[in-house]
């Protein structure tokens, strides 16, 4: 019997919470995501990337939008799965600022749609990142500080 593949490389998501003056977060629809499932703008660099520091670029290229990568807010991450062979996926939020009221969004390459959702709506839109999404919001709202190294956001008050 051959030996089992080799597990995929870790990946690493960097994702952007942009507000508006309601406090509502952006987020995008992927053409690849399940019907109506909504997730905020970000990147997956590639090895050559620079990593949390491509965000602000990709926000660009996602909704046209300029924006000033700030602060982390949250960390998540999602377990690898053998059987579909997708490997373990760190997720990394980091605030990106407010934005004025009814800025315009030209969404770039493969997404299809965007929507600002209140705090309280983003289990409705957000599907699976919906937790992640929430636990950012609040860990901003708060003030709270996440600790990077962690790969949970299980707590919002870990020294950075």
């Amino acid at each position: 019997m051959p030996p089992p593949p080799p597990a995929p490389r870790p990946q690493t998501v960097y994702s952007a919470v942009l507000l508006n003056p309601q406090d509502h977060v952006l987020v995008v629809r992927r053409e690849d995501a399940p019907q109506g499932v909504y997730d905020l703008p970000g990147v997956t660099p590639d090895g050559d990337d620079a990593g949390w520091m491509s965000l602000g670029s990709a926000v660009k290229n996602a909704t046209g939008l300029v924006v000033v990568v700030g602060r982390l807010i949250a960390t998540d991450w999602a377990p690898a799965d053998p059987q579909a062979g997708t490997p373990v996926v760190r997720h990394r939020v980091r605030f990106c600022g407010r934005v004025p009221q009814d800025p315009r969004i030209v969404l770039g390459s493969g997404l299809t749609d965007h929507r600002w959702v209140a705090p309280e709506e983003v289990a409705e839109y957000c599907g699976s990142a919906a937790q992640r999404i929430q636990h950012a919001l609040k860990v901003l709202a708060n003030g709270g500080k996440v600790d990077p190294r962690n790969l949970s956001s299980v707590t919002s008050d870990a020294e950075v």
